[in-house]
């Protein structure tokens, strides 16, 4: 089998079994106190079509909202960053 399409694999079973544990995530790693979250579609498009993992708006206890994108790679990409800001610059929520 070749990378990509183990990659591909890989990343579908990911993405399938994230749900269940997003919430707990953001609360231990990222330290959020999430009170209410709603899922966003994932299709962010414009000259350029882009799909993170997920992405999520997020209220926490205090009331402040924002969005919150998760990105998981097999490999540390070096251009990772410029792809993250790719996101944001054609985020239209």
């Amino acid at each position: 089998m070749n990378n990509k399409k183990e990659a591909n694999r890989y990343d579908k079973i990911f993405k399938e079994n994230l749900e269940a544990v997003t919430l707990s995530m953001i609360e231990k790693v990222l330290r959020i106190d999430v009170a209410n979250y709603e899922k966003i579609p994932l299709d962010l498009q414009r000259t350029l079509e882009r799909k993170p993992d997920q992405l999520l708006k997020i209220t926490n206890r205090q009331g402040d909202t924002f969005l919150l994108q998760l990105k998981f790679q097999l490999v540390d990409e070096v251009r990772m960053v410029d792809r993250m800001f790719e996101y944001k610059a054609i985020e239209v929520v």
